[in-house]
């Protein structure tokens, strides 16, 4: 079973909105909301996440009106190598950010249990200096098994439209 709802973001004064699909299987409960470019995020797990979770992760802009996106960079990363790694890179540098603001876990596996992120704001500091001003969607798709083929377990997906401004 499928859940679906739409997240509403305040961005700058210019009003946005994504939406979430998550399993059921894997979620209980999935939240997540943007206010004023900060993040919140609350999800109760009813089992444990297992090693192998992986993310497709394509950031993509728009550079009209028309909000036609074109692929800046898109990868597929194991979840709990960029956790556990100690390898510096820009999903390391991002993670560590969250978990000074919720009680991710910072290893694998994950029991079960109910997580968090508060008030946690995307610094400039973590923003790839490549990255120009324009509007962006950010399209995160977990799962487990081989992406885009029947032995796909879909986890989660996660897509959040922002507006950067130069400074």
């Amino acid at each position: 079973m499928l859940k679906l709802f739409t997240i509403t973001t305040l961005l700058v004064g210019t009003q946005a909105t994504g939406k979430c699909t998550f399993n059921e299987k894997h979620f209980n409960n999935f939240t997540l909301a943007i206010v004023n470019n900060t993040l919140y995020m609350d999800l109760v797990t009813p089992r444990t996440i297992p090693r192998g979770l992986k993310v497709f992760m394509d950031v993509q802009i728009s550079l009209d009106k028309r909000r036609n996106y074109q692929r800046l960079f898109a990868y597929v990363l194991d979840v709990c190598a960029v956790v556990s790694s100690v390898k510096s890179s820009m999903f390391k540098s991002w993670f560590q950010s969250i978990l000074q603001h919720g009680n991710f876990m910072s290893n694998c596996p994950v029991p079960p249990g109910r997580y968090f992120l508060h008030d946690w704001k995307l610094d400039s500091q973590l923003v790839p200096h490549y990255l120009i001003p324009g509007d962006y969607r950010v399209f995160s798709h977990f799962f487990y098994g081989k992406h885009k083929t029947r032995h796909e377990d879909f986890v989660l997906d996660i897509d959040i439209y922002a507006v950067m401004r130069a400074a």
